[in-house]
C-alpha cells in the first residue's frame, strides 16, 4: 500500500516541477502555457499532462505537430518518482533516516521529499544551462533554514554552516573573477548550509570537489571536453548535497 501511495505522491511531485523546470530559463520564459509543446505552442490537454503516462499515450510526440517531445521530461519525472518512492520506503523501514528524526517522522520525510527536488532542479537547471536561477536557490535556503529550525535543527549550525559557506563561495568566485565559480554557485553556499548545517554542509562541498575533480578527469581523458572547458560545479554540490541527506550521518561519522 506504502508503495502505490509513494508512487503516486511522486507523480503528482513529478507533475507540479516537471512544467517549469527549462522553461524559467530566458529561452522559453515568454511561452504559455508552461505544459505547451515546445515546437507549436500548442498546450497539452487531458491525461497528455500525467507525467510518465502522458508522454507514453502519445508516442512521445507533440499530438499536433508530431514533434518528438524533449527526453528530459520522462526521464525527469522518473527520477523524481523513483527519488521519491526511496525516501518513503527508508523511513518506512527505518533505514538511513536521521538520528534527530525520533518522531515527527512524516515531517522529516516530507522535508527530504522536498530537499531532493530542490536539488534535482539544480541539477538539472545547471547541467543543461550551467546556470544557478537565484530564484531557486534562494527560497529553497529561506524554506529549508525554516523547515530544519521547526524540526529541532540547531540554529547555531544552520546559521554557521550558511555563513561559512557563502563566505568560502563567494570569495573563491571573487578572487577568480568568476573563473572558478559562478554567482549562481556562491548561492549554493546558502542552501547547502541551510540544508545539512555546518558539519555535514563542509562534508558536502569537499565531496562535491572530490566528485567533481574525478569526472573532470574522465571527461578529458574521454575527450569529452578540454582542459579550459568549464564543468558545471552545481551538479556536483547537488549530489553531494543529496548524498549528505541520505547518508550524512554514517559520514561525518567515518571522517
Amino acid at each position: 500500500m506504502w508503495m502505490l501511495v509513494a508512487i503516486l505522491l511522486g507523480v503528482l511531485i513529478a507533475s507540479l516541477v516537471t512544467g517549469g523546470v527549462f522553461r524559467w530559463h530566458p529561452e522559453w520564459a515568454w511561452m504559455r502555457p508552461k505544459r505547451a509543446c515546445m515546437m507549436c505552442e500548442v498546450p497539452r490537454r487531458g491525461l497528455d499532462v500525467v507525467p510518465i503516462l502522458g508522454d507514453a499515450r502519445s508516442l512521445w510526440r507533440c499530438r499536433a505537430c508530431r514533434a518528438v517531445l524533449p527526453w528530459q521530461y520522462p526521464a525527469i519525472e522518473l527520477v523524481i518518482v523513483g527519488l521519491t518512492v526511496f525516501h518513503v520506503w527508508r523511513y518506512q523501514s527505518g533505514v538511513w533516516i536521521p538520528d534527530e528524526a525520533t518522531e515527527l517522522l512524516f515531517a522529516w520525510l516530507a522535508r527530504d521529499i522536498l530537499f531532493t527536488v530542490a536539488l534535482l532542479l539544480v541539477f538539472v537547471y545547471d547541467l543543461k544551462y550551467t546556470l544557478i536561477l537565484p530564484v531557486y536557490a534562494i527560497p529553497s535556503a529561506i524554506i529549508a533554514f525554516a523547515l530544519n529550525l521547526a524540526l529541532g535543527v540547531p540554529l547555531s549550525s544552520l546559521a554557521l554552516g550558511m555563513a561559512m559557506l557563502f563566505l568560502f563561495f563567494l570569495l573563491q568566485h571573487a578572487l577568480s573573477g568568476g573563473r572558478l565559480l559562478g554567482a549562481g554557485d556562491v548561492t549554493m553556499g546558502l542552501v547547502l548550509g541551510a540544508m545539512l548545517g555546518f558539519v555535514d554542509g563542509i562534508v558536502a562541498v569537499m565531496l562535491a570537489y572530490i566528485l567533481g575533480a574525478i569526472v573532470g578527469v574522465v571527461l578529458v581523458a574521454t575527450k569529452w571536453c578540454g582542459l579550459h572547458d568549464r564543468v558545471p560545479f552545481g551538479t556536483f554540490l547537488a549530489v553531494a548535497g543529496f548524498i549528505l541527506l541520505v547518508w550524512g550521518d554514517i559520514l561525518t561519522k567515518i571522517l
